[in-house]
């Protein structure tokens, strides 16, 4: 059977399983995390905007004028303390869930600040408990299949899907909190420039993003994709207000336009 047949028969066996997936979830954060619905409401209860904006670490980002984001709702993630205008400021949300990223974490502790942070579950023991003690964290569980197979998952109560970048997760976040204008920004699917992020990086780090580069870039767009089809079928609005780069499912938007003043 050819490799394309192969992958298709997975994920429609994937799919075929999701509703199973779903109620194991459902049962875990019933026994085990029925207080992190309360946690979540009163997260969204803060929401500020109706629109958000998920920013990525891509170099195109260092071109943008993302000084106009002062007053909006957006997200920034991973290590994007390695940006000096990140460190400059309290964001209004972060997000993280690869094992990697608490362990490049000077003590256990991210090094930017945050009104409110979203961690995978598996990061929590990775994590300083002062600094979790002293800021206000949320937990989400993995939605077994990702996207690829779960599509959108709006209780990241129960669980999250996850995706070929943290960008996914953060989508399915903001629809979550409430957000019904969704703008994706520093997400270039294009790593062949001399520093795949907008910050420096290492040799390990660049072998590392080029790796499996075509295959990534078409996994990423298919994602991103399907929560569009979701989102939009809500009324809601998921689109690309960055500058280049190859994310391409998604329409495009002037960030200058959005954020002009009134």
């Amino acid at each position: 059977m050819p490799a394309d047949a192969n992958g298709l028969r997975r994920l429609e066996e994937g799919r075929a399983f999701a509703p199973l997936f779903a109620l194991r979830e459902k049962v875990n954060y019933a026994l085990h995390y029925r207080d992190r619905r309360a946690q979540f409401e009163a997260i969204a209860a803060k929401r500020h905007r109706s629109r958000v904006f998920i920013l990525g670490t891509a170099p195109s980002l260092k071109r943008q004028n993302i000084d106009r984001l002062d007053g909006e709702d957006y997200f920034v993630c991973n290590m994007a303390e390695h940006m000096p205008w990140m460190c400059e400021r309290t964001h209004p949300y972060y997000i993280a869930a690869d094992t990697g990223v608490p362990e490049k974490y000077e003590g256990g502790r991210p090094g930017l600040k945050a009104r409110q942070f979203f961690y995978a579950q598996k990061l929590e023991s990775r994590l300083d408990p002062g600094f979790m003690a002293e800021n206000e964290v949320f937990f989400f569980a993995p939605a077994k299949g990702g996207v690829s197979k779960r599509g959108l998952t709006p209780e990241p109560w129960v669980s999250l899907a996850g995706g070929q970048t943290i960008l996914l997760s953060a989508v399915q976040m903001a629809v979550a909190l409430g957000h019904t204008e969704i703008y994706v920004m520093g997400c270039d699917l294009d790593y062949s420039g001399p520093d795949p992020y907008a910050y420096r990086t290492t040799q390990i780090e660049r072998d590392r993003a080029m790796r499996n580069d075509d295959k990534m870039r078409r996994r990423t767009n298919e994602q991103f994709a399907i929560l569009r089809t979701a989102i939009e079928a809500r009324g809601g609005v998921l689109a690309n207000a960055g500058l280049g780069g190859r994310l391409e499912t998604l329409p495009r938007v002037d960030f200058d336009r959005l954020t002009a003043p009134q």
